[in-house]
């Protein structure tokens, strides 16, 4: 495949991911990083899970097969960190909806600070 050049603001990056270097482009490097980081992550605990249940990856399994079944290890993570956001922000919602139920709509007389004697 040829390589296009950079969209304006994006920089051509290469990356190295189980031994595949791939061209891609990108306007944030360090998030770029963190991806990899994380891909590389999820297959190492893949091979620990298969060394684990069946002494190595299964025989059948094929490369593209390894990358689909990383491909939703993370869709899943990813789904599971959205229902949890979503969750902690529906918590926040009601508990801030029930501040508010307890503030009065009315504002009370004011309160002196000091005693009418000035103490």
């Amino acid at each position: 495949m040829k390589s296009q050049p950079p969209l304006p603001g994006v920089r051509a990056a290469t990356v190295t991911i189980l031994g595949q270097e791939l061209q891609v482009q990108t306007d944030r490097p360090e998030t770029l990083a963190a991806a990899v980081r994380i891909l590389e992550d999820t297959f190492r605990d893949m091979d620990s899970q298969c060394q684990v249940r069946w002494g190595g990856v299964p025989k059948g399994l094929d490369t593209p097969s390894w990358y689909l079944l990383g491909a939703l290890n993370l869709a899943h993570r990813v789904a599971r960190l959205e229902q949890e956001a979503n969750q902690h922000t529906q918590n926040l919602e009601q508990t801030l909806s029930k501040l508010l139920n307890d503030v009065p709509d009315e504002p009370s007389a004011p309160v002196p600070f000091l005693d009418e004697d000035g103490d």
